[in-house]
This record gives structure tokens, sequence and C-alpha cells, in this order.
């Protein structure tokens, strides 16, 4: 029969090096009955007596003498493994695995890395940009950035920020096509759409009844790519729904403007997530937490 307590292998070595049941069983805080009957428990499963006992002495066996040397290292290994996790709650380190998309990636978490690298020199970072819906339990992935709502409700989520949607066009489209005064106007006009979402072409207004107000729109240029659709709304082409974390320098230096402030869009949320909150790795925790400090630093944006 196997040994399945290896505790007992704890008690068995106390014993033969302390030479007493007793003062083994005060080294580790437990009766001189309980620390015999888990040697004749150890010994019931090897089918071997280790130590041999009398009503003054005990001698250990040869058996005992070369299970003792096993134990020594057992014991060893186990106290080296409890170290080495217990030093990683205290000092990250290890390989993070991270999935972010890829936009927002670029312009936020990427300038983080080497602050994050300097700062935690023990974490292997490994960054994947992609827009792509990824299985992060499946993929093995120990953290994910996501944008909006969550597709799989067993992972667990840790805000980071706002993410505020505010419709823009430049100045040149505006004085040539004029500008929506509700957002029933947007169907007189050409919309440029981010195709990332189920519902790209259905823009959703906070109503002043607390009802929600679907509109939809359409237009003659659709992507999945921010760079390429800002290009095209700064090019006087149309009108977008942008998130405020990436046009707010645009509409701070007056290349485009916002339109419909009165008629706010529903906030999403930017979100870290990951299989577990038992037993986060220390690394990942960190990671997390100087991401969300520094999305919150983004006052101009993040409100």
């Amino acid at each position: 029969m196997r040994v399945n307590n290896l505790s007992d292998l704890q008690i068995f070595s106390e014993i033969v090096k302390l030479g007493s049941f007793r003062a083994a069983g005060q080294k580790l805080n437990f009766s001189s009955a309980v620390v015999s009957k888990r040697l004749q428990r150890l010994e019931s499963q090897l089918g071997v007596a280790l130590i041999m006992r009398s009503t003054r002495s005990l001698s250990i066996t040869e058996e005992g003498k070369k299970y003792f040397k096993h134990c020594q290292h057992i014991i060893s290994a186990m106290n080296e493994a409890e170290a080495d996790i217990l030093s990683t709650n205290t000092i990250p380190s290890g390989t993070l695995s991270v999935s972010v998309p890829d936009y927002f990636g670029r312009l936020y978490v990427a300038p983080l890395v080497p602050k994050i690298l300097k700062k935690y020199p023990q974490i292997d970072l490994s960054l994947n940009f992609s827009d792509q819906f990824i299985d992060i339990i499946a993929q093995g992935y120990d953290l994910a950035i996501r944008i909006g709502d969550l597709q799989d409700s067993n992972l667990i989520a840790t805000k980071l920020a706002s993410d505020q949607r505010v419709i823009v066009a430049s100045k040149s489209y505006i004085d040539k096509f004029g500008q929506p005064n509700s957002p029933q106007d947007l169907v007189k006009h050409n919309i440029l759409l981010f195709t990332n979402s189920n519902s790209f072409n259905i823009w959703k207004f906070n109503h002043t009844s607390k009802k929600q107000q679907n509109i939809k729109v359409s237009g003659n240029f659709q992507t999945n790519n921010c760079e390429s659709l800002n290009q095209a709304v700064m090019a006087g082409s149309g009108i977008a729904l942008r998130p405020r974390w990436d046009v707010y320098q645009h509409l701070k230096s007056g290349k485009l403007v916002e339109l419909l402030a009165k008629f706010p869009t529903p906030a999403l949320d930017i979100q870290a997530v990951y299989p577990s909150r038992i037993y986060l790795p220390y690394r990942t925790r960190v990671f997390i937490d100087e991401l969300k400090h520094s999305l919150q630093q983004q006052v101009e944006w993040n409100y």
C-alpha cells in the first residue's frame, strides 16, 4: 500500500532525529499517542517495522535507516517547493501571458511594459495583440484585457477604466453636410462603421426618459481597423462613433468635433479578465494593479 499522508514521513523523521515520541510530538504539536498511531499507520502502509520500541528506548531498524534517508530528501524537496511558492507571492516572478486588444494595447498597454519590466525584473511578460476573441483558458493565457460586455461569464473581471464613446466628425464634413441635432438625424448622414461588434450599425443613446434609444445607421465605409477608420473620419468622409480614449487628442486639437453631446451613448467597461481569483499569482495581480493605476491617470478621457 502506498503512503497516503506525507506528514507521517515528517513525524517518523523527527522521531529518529530526536529519539523520542514525546520530543517529536512536542516539536510538531502532537501528543505522544498521536505520534505513536501515525508511526503505526506508516509502518502498516509500508509493511515493515521502522522503529523497534521498548519501555525505555527506541532503535531504528535497517529498513528504517534506509527509509529515513529517503524521507530526508522528500522533506527537503517539499520545504524547497514551499519556499519557492511563498517567494512568488512576495516577489512577482515567472511567465505572465496576456492578451490585449490590438489598437488599445499599442496605445495604453505597450508603453507601460518598460516600467513593469524594470520594476519587476523577475516577470517574463508575453503580450499578444489581437482583436479576435480568445479563449484564454483553452489557449493558456493568464489574463486578457477586454472592452465591453464579457462573452464568457465564467471569467472573473476587474474593471480598469471606463470606455465612453463619442460621436465625431471633421470640421470639413460639418461645413459641407451640416451636423445632426438629434440621434434620428444620423440616418441622413454618411456613417463610418467599426465592424468589430455584433451591433456595429445600431447606435445606442441614453434617452432623457431613461429609456435607451437605438438608431440604425449606414454609410459607404466599414472596417475592423481603428486607424483606417480614424483616417477616414479626419479626412471628412463621414461621421463615426469612437472611444474617447482614441480620439480625445484629436478633439483637443480641433481635428475632430464632438457631435450630439447632449445625447450620450452608454459607457463600456475596460476590464481585466482571468480564470479565477483564488490563488491568483502575484505577478498577475501586480500587472492588473499597474495597468489600472496607469489607465485611471488618463483623466482627459477616463471619466
